[in-house]
């Protein structure tokens, strides 16, 4: 007998989607977020700290133009394995995104490669096929950089007028100067960028260290968006989850994977909520939620297990 499996994806609403598998025997059915689906974007929250860090008006901070470093820049991240402490160490969730994930999220508009980093790391990179005049290489241990630090990065190197630029952790260089390089030479850091992001993770403590910095970064983000979190310390957000401005977060939540709250919604002590849809003014209580959508002003018993259902 042969078992005929059809897939069809149907889109809900804006937000959700529903899989459905229909298996002529079973007809078993999954309800799930779809992968993917939402990021927020740090960038912004970048900029607002940054501008928050000068002492200088608004009004005075030059704009800056980056356009040029996607159509000129090819991003590297070499993966870097720490077997001793962890399995796949370059995919090791922090904040519900791969380690690797962060350092590619810095580079996002430009052209990208995925090396293994080795002994001899400019080796690697001369083997590279290019037409982009400058090869910018970081490591998948630093999770902590981001876009705006490596705009500045770039900046520098090109204001300069540079050939190679040491980083604490990674380089630039000039492609064709690269070709007749044979090992890394020593540089003089700037210090017109955070050399703290580039901060290398490579023990147990700093990944702890690492995702505290992250988690407090999303929190912040979505404070400064509207969402009202007590607790701030108990509370812990994957960086893929949205939340709609006008929500109310109690002490000890966590909502992990790809996951989304919609305004009005209110989450009371005591749940876990993974990869699933809160609807706009539910009320959550003490329960573990995954894969599964609360329609909209439902209020859920509390201690209730809700997985793979529309409530």
């Amino acid at each position: 007998m042969y078992i005929i499996n059809v897939l069809i994806l149907l889109i809900v609403d804006k937000h959700f989607l529903k899989l459905y598998t229909l298996n002529m025997e079973t007809e078993e059915i999954d309800l799930m977020v779809a992968e993917n689906q939402v990021s927020f974007d740090f960038d912004s929250l970048d900029k607002i700290e940054e501008e928050e860090s000068t002492s200088l008006p608004e009004t005075l901070i030059k704009s800056v133009n980056h356009d040029y470093i996607k159509d000129e820049v090819l991003f590297v991240v070499a993966r870097v394995y720490n077997k001793d402490l962890v399995k796949d160490f370059p995919y090791l969730k922090i904040c519900g995104k791969k380690m690797i994930d962060w350092v590619l999220m810095a580079g996002s508009e430009c052209e990208q490669k995925i090396i293994d980093d080795s002994e001899n790391i400019i080796e690697k990179v001369k083997t590279i096929n290019t037409n982009k005049p400058i090869i910018a290489v970081f490591y998948s241990d630093t999770p902590l950089l981001d876009k705006i630090t490596f705009n500045k990065i770039i900046d520098y190197f090109s204001s300069k007028g540079m050939n190679f630029l040491q980083l604490s952790r990674g380089f630039v260089a000039k492609t064709e100067y690269l070709k007749n390089m044979s090992e890394l030479i020593q540089g003089t850091l700037s210090n017109s960028f955070d050399e703290k992001k580039l901060l290398q993770v490579d023990s147990a403590k700093m990944i702890n260290y690492v995702s505290n910095l992250l988690y407090n970064k999303i929190i912040n983000y979505h404070i400064r968006n509207g969402v009202i979190i007590y607790g701030q310390n108990t509370v812990f957000i994957d960086a893929d989850t949205e939340i709609e401005s006008g929500v109310v977060i109690y002490p000890n939540n966590v909502i992990e994977g790809i996951s989304i709250i919609e305004k009005g919604a209110v989450l009371y002590s005591g749940n876990i909520i993974k990869d699933s849809i809160i609807g706009s003014d539910s009320v959550i209580n003490r329960s573990y939620i995954e894969k599964s959508k609360i329609n909209k002003g439902v209020v859920v018993k509390p201690n209730s297990l809700i997985i793979n259902q529309e409530v």
